[in-house]
């Protein structure tokens, strides 16, 4: 069966990922648009409000990526190497910062702001889980308690 050469990304394309993060227990939910073994990776990336994004970088193999608010707000937040946040800028598909492109090996995160946040991210591939991120060791793990609070304390700085 062959691929379409391309994908019309619309209203009716967020819905369907939108409600597929709505059910996900991590509240939130991936589209790719391409196969993990391409060299550039490009998705939909759909937070709800709640979903914790442990913060995280991508280095060992260096990798940029660039996140595009296309529907809603988030927070995104970088760290220094001691875990402080060092900047946090709201991205919201109503600008005035609409998206964010980061070199490889920054730490980072990022917190839902609105109830549903469709994101376009894109960054270098081929997709290995095993390498594909370094968790941050002075952050909390997912599902963690502290990953909770510590989320609630992210929501509090975009208010």
């Amino acid at each position: 069966m062959n691929q379409p050469s391309f994908t019309i990304i619309d209203q009716e394309l967020f819905d369907s990922v939108s409600k597929k993060a709505l059910a996900s227990e991590r509240k939130r939910s991936n589209h790719n648009f391409h196969e993990l073994s391409e060299v550039y990776q490009r998705f939909l990336n759909v937070l709800t409000k709640g979903t914790y994004v442990q913060p995280h970088r991508h280095k060992q193999p260096a990798k940029p990526e660039s996140f595009i608010s296309l529907q809603g707000e988030l927070g995104f937040l970088l760290f220094d190497e001691d875990g402080n946040i060092s900047e946090k800028f709201l991205l919201s598909s109503k600008g005035p910062i609409y998206g964010i492109d980061l070199k490889p090996g920054v730490w980072h995160s990022l917190v839902c702001l609105s109830n549903i946040c469709v994101c376009f991210e894109g960054k270098s591939g081929p997709y290995n889980p095993t390498t594909d991120k370094e968790f941050a060791n002075f952050s909390y793990p997912e599902g963690s308690d502290g990953a909770t609070l510590e989320l609630k304390k992210w929501e509090k700085l975009f208010i």
